[in-house]
């Protein structure tokens, strides 16, 4: 049986019981009780409820939409080539 990471390990807030999400296993670096912090990547304010501009939201979003983003810079290849 796996023991449930349930504490967050930017701000330590911990979840009073499993709900199924991956922080479930695996500790969260942000979460929704976090103030505020700096992205490591473009230097702007991030938070859980408003992402930096390096955050793309895909909710809503169908899937070949989504399959178009990824494919644009190469990082979703769905029929990767191999060497038999």
């Amino acid at each position: 049986m796996t023991t449930p990471i349930l504490t967050c390990t930017g701000c330590g807030a911990t979840k009073p019981e499993p709900d199924g999400a991956p922080t479930d296993l695996f500790p969260s670096a942000h979460c929704g009780n976090c103030p505020p912090w700096t992205c490591e990547t473009c230097g702007q304010t991030c938070s859980a409820t408003a992402l930096c501009p390096c955050w793309i939201s895909l909710d809503g979003m169908t899937t070949a939409d989504i399959k178009a983003i990824f494919a644009g810079d190469g990082t979703f290849n769905v029929n990767p080539v191999s060497n038999p």
